[in-house]
């Protein structure tokens, strides 16, 4: 896909996180400033052929990177990790030079290719890739056995980048439009990857060959191997579009019979997210759900599935619906820098209470949604300004042994809030276009419905949907990490309200209160209203609708 990211020159916040570094507490660097070699390039497709050696711990591979030009270069930058030998890198026939270089390879180019040119470039690797210390949060390779002592290996690097195994662009700005998977693996395992499997290849020395195909664009970091003698159990979706696509749970043998369940809730929880959010985004591929040894993860047609088939009180799995969801927020639409992942995480942490509604009732979404604000940290902002690297925005410093959670559970009440200033209509619709522009990209599925998106683009359609400006709510909640304080106090029989804000931001949200048993809606001009003859009993916010503080006054 086009590359979006623009080229930055590195922060100081840089230099801070790689004083800071620790593998094994906090995920490695992935995103942040892209340097001019590797935002000159688009990456068009991944060809990776691969042989994973589970006794060594160890892979040997190849992979074809196939780019597009869009700005003069003559060294072509890429990142894998510093623990691969190189073995060769090639053009065609011709070796290619290279240097190494703070977990890249600078490739240098026999000649200074121009915009439009195309290269391939072929590097030729092998080695132990890292085992991952906490998957799915600081990943790598998992090496784990089935309860038979079988093999059951699965990668997850989200917030480290695919370049913990392969030689990849490691930016979010920019997929490859398709990616073909070449995994040799001893006989008696099974490897399960994105898109269509194409084939399955036996070699004379007793392993298998499975071709993989990914013909629709993807995050590197969705880029999986799951290996175990999985046992196979396929169902059909019919898609709100009327096409059908493959539903395909990867069990474990001793958890076979397990799967049925999953398919069925994996259906509900589809036709769920297709009524608020368009068609599944990848049709013409399929919708894949295989079991790992570690929690899960979003990766693209394979979601992985470590939850041990538990449902949570209103008796669902919560880690299905909402893996599933990121096909959506994250896959369908990702964030063109890491600064922006709560459009991943928020968005789909603001689907999982959706569905509580959608099955349990207004009462108990309000319930789960006032749960998430327990969880609340307001240490940091939310969508920073500045182009960062994904833990930055993920984890909290120096407590790198946990999420910051605030791009999930401060995410989801921000929408929460948004829904209560704008109202249902203009919310779902604004959900339903940021998901997909128009109702002819919801027909796509060649991979042009798949696209970057910011912040930026969601405060867009929401004023265009509302016909509301609403920089002043996003500058409050997004951009710095305080939350409003509403004071209210009672004076002489009457309720003032008034809002103060970090910086005397500017913030007219209006406040629902109950009073005399019925709700009414008080308009906040400059941020203060007065509620003549309030009684004793009167409740401010009492459903929860509004992410604040409430000072209550001695008076009150």
């Amino acid at each position: 896909m086009r590359v979006i990211a623009v080229i930055i020159l590195a922060f100081a916040q840089f230099t801070f996180c790689l004083a800071q570094r620790d593998l094994g507490v906090r995920p490695d660097e992935s995103g942040g400033p892209l340097i001019y070699e590797q935002a000159a390039y688009d990456v068009k497709s991944y060809d990776i052929t691969i042989e994973v050696i589970p006794k060594e711990k160890k892979i040997i591979a190849s992979s074809l990177i196939t780019a597009k030009i869009v700005q003069p270069i003559d060294w072509f930058v890429v990142d894998l990790k510093d623990n691969f030998m190189i073995d060769e890198i090639r053009e065609g026939n011709r070796q290619l030079n290279f240097e190494r270089r703070a977990g890249k390879l600078w490739i240098k180019l026999p000649m200074t290719r121009q915009p439009d040119d195309t290269v391939a470039i072929k590097i030729l690797y092998s080695g132990e890739p890292r085992v991952a210390p906490r998957p799915p949060w600081v990943g790598g390779f998992v090496w784990n056995k089935t309860a038979d002592g079988s093999d059951w290996i699965g990668v997850a690097c989200q917030a480290d980048g695919a370049d913990l195994w392969l030689p990849v662009k490691d930016h979010p700005s920019d997929k490859p439009e398709s990616v073909a998977l070449h995994v040799t693996v001893p006989k008696g395992l099974y490897v399960a990857s994105i898109g269509k499997l194409r084939k399955i290849e036996e070699t004379k020395d007793n392993k298998l060959i499975f071709h993989w195909y990914m013909s629709n664009p993807v995050n590197n970091y969705n880029i999986t191997l799951n290996i175990a003698p999985y046992r196979i159990m396929e169902d059909e979706y019919k898609s709100v579009d009327g096409s059908r696509f493959p539903v395909i749970f990867y069990a474990l043998p001793e958890h076979y019979e397990k799967a049925r369940d999953i398919i069925l809730q994996a259906k509900k929880f589809l036709a769920f997210y297709e009524k608020y959010l368009g068609p599944y985004p990848f049709r013409s591929e399929k919708l894949g759900i295989v079991e790992t040894p570690y929690l899960g993860m979003e990766h693209s047609t394979i979601i992985a599935y470590g939850n041990d088939f538990k449902n949570n009180e209103y008796g669902f799995d919560w880690l299905l619906l909402h893996e599933l969801g990121h096909e959506w927020w994250g896959n369908l639409v990702t964030n063109a820098d890491w600064k922006d992942f709560w459009l991943h995480e928020g968005f789909q942490s603001f689907m999982d209470t959706l569905y509580v509604e959608e099955i349990a009732g207004s009462e108990a979404y309000f319930k789960h949604m006032l749960s998430r604000m327990k969880q609340i940290r307001n240490k940091q902002p939310v969508a920073p300004l500045t182009p960062s690297f994904s833990y930055q925005v993920y984890m909290l410093a120096p407590d790198y042994l946990k999420s910051d959670g605030d791009i999930y559970n401060k995410g989801a009440y921000i929408l929460h809030t948004l829904r209560y200033l704008i109202g249902d209509v203009a919310f779902f619709k604004a959900l339903r276009k940021m998901a997909y522009p128009t109702p002819a990209m919801e027909k796509l599925k060649n991979g042009y419905q798949v696209r970057f998106v910011t912040t930026d683009d969601f405060i867009a359609i929401a004023e265009q949907e509302s016909n509301m400006k609403l920089d002043w709510f996003f500058r409050t909640y997004l951009r710095q990490p305080a939350l409003p304080k509403l004071v209210v106090e009672k004076i002489d029989g009457k309720t003032e309200l008034s809002w103060e804000t970090p910086d005397n931001l500017e913030f007219p949200m209006p406040v629902e209160i109950e009073l005399n048993g019925k709700l009414t809606r008080v308009e906040m001009h400059r941020g203060k209203a007065l509620i003549e003859n309030s009684p004793s009993d009167l409740k401010i916010d009492p459903r929860g609708w509004i992410l604040k503080i409430v000072d209550f006054k001695t008076q009150y």
